[in-house]
């Protein structure tokens, strides 16, 4: 149990939220998003969840080439339509990973770390970290603020990011724009990337949801900055997954593929992290390493889970907890509804969580810019799916 490693601080400020322009996550529905503790963590436990997520990362894109070399394109579940972008960008931009998340189970004392999945291609939980965490140091009764500290060097781990991938572009002009699908949380989450931007040197910056970006296959990326005036960017940032592109904008997927091949605009996150992102490439991380410490046992096919293991299955592009079921001993036993369930499933030995008496689940999650990883997050679930409605819990290193 981790309570014993719970310290009480309570939950950020009205006041302070509104400051940062990050009230959404706390008003209304959201209103106990954030847990009123922080979970105490030590240096060697922190240190193994950077050492493993290091090290997936580099199995993650061991794996990658290995669908690369061998076209196993739909068995890692890339459409077609995306194969070609796909495969020039493992060729040509594995230097242009901006950044990723780690999410994990267990490695708090009790249960064996375990890799869940890679979000590689969008990402959240970036200004809750990058802002509100440091911020609950503050919170902490003061008897533990002396020596207190965090893993968290999110921010200048995406601004270093930034920064590389600008040196290995030198003829690229350093303007970005970044678009999302409309939803105030991905707005958060870009104002944040906008920012590391900023630092890093890019000096036009501009956010516009997507569907108002304009996309030339002759000439690159746009915005519409008055009648029959328009301003090009060099850099675009999305957070609109490959997957959704690939799947339900298959026009623009088209016109990407041709910008990003014509050397017309850079696109971060790039295309192969579509791969990386898919869950499917999980069994071949298996393949490939089949004693990581890490790992789950994983399968595309149901008949490779006995009945008498328990284990989920999960959309191999799905998000949220959408579509996760478990079964034990070849029976469902729960399941959450979603927007995913036409995609093929994984299937995933059911992990082990830390728990608290109450039985709530703590999932860490591991910040990765490009292969380091950089800041360290956890979600409290009230079950064994985490989803949207789960808490986000801070850390505190006191030894």
């Amino acid at each position: 149990m981790v309570d014993e490693r719970l310290i009480e601080i309570g939950r950020p400020s009205p006041r302070f939220m509104r400051k940062y322009g990050l009230n959404w996550f706390s008003d209304g529905d959201n209103e106990e998003y954030f847990a009123p503790e922080l979970l105490t963590l030590r240096e060697a436990e922190v240190e193994h969840f950077r050492v493993q997520a290091a090290s997936l990362y580099e199995l993650a894109l061991r794996a990658a080439r290995h669908v690369s070399e061998h076209q196993l394109w739909a068995a890692a579940g890339i459409p077609d339509n995306a194969v070609e972008l796909v495969e020039h960008s493992l060729r040509r931009e594995t230097g242009l990973h901006l950044a990723g998340r780690f999410d994990f189970a267990g490695g708090l004392g009790r249960a064996p770390l375990k890799l869940l999945e890679f979000n590689a291609d969008t990402f959240s939980l970036a200004p809750e970290t990058a802002t509100v965490m440091p911020h609950q140091l503050e919170l902490l009764p003061r008897p533990y603020r002396k020596d207190a500290r965090q893993y968290n060097n999110l921010l200048s781990g995406l601004v270093q990011s930034f920064r590389r991938i600008l040196n290995q572009q030198p003829n690229r002009k350093p303007s970005l724009l970044l678009s999302g699908l409309g939803n105030e949380e991905d707005w958060l989450n870009l104002d944040l990337i906008a920012m590391a931007a900023r630092q890093a040197g890019f000096q036009e910056v501009e956010l516009l949801a997507l569907e108002k970006v304009v996309f030339s296959e002759d000439d690159g990326i746009f915005i519409e900055v008055g009648p029959e005036q328009y301003q090009q960017f060099d850099f675009w940032f999305k957070m609109a997954p490959w997957d959704f592109i690939a799947f339900e904008e298959p026009e623009l997927m088209d016109l990407l593929s041709k910008i990003v091949k014509r050397g017309l605009a850079t696109v971060l996150n790039p295309a192969y992290s579509m791969l990386l992102q898919s869950k499917a490439l999980l069994p071949f991380m298996n393949e490939l390493a089949p004693h990581h410490p890490a790992l789950l046992r994983s399968s595309l096919n149901q008949e490779d889970m006995p009945n008498g293991d328990t284990y989920v299955s999960k959309p191999i592009f799905g998000r949220t907890g959408d579509n996760v079921s478990i079964f034990r001993h070849g029976r469902l036993a729960q399941a959450n509804e979603g927007d995913y369930g036409d995609f093929p499933m994984l299937y995933q030995e059911l992990a082990r969580f830390d728990q608290d008496v109450d039985g709530d689940c703590y999932q860490p999650s591991v910040f990765s810019a490009g292969s380091e990883p950089c800041a360290l997050c956890l979600r409290r679930q009230d079950g064994l799916i985490v989803d949207d409605d789960a808490e986000f819990v801070g850390h505190v290193i006191l030894e």
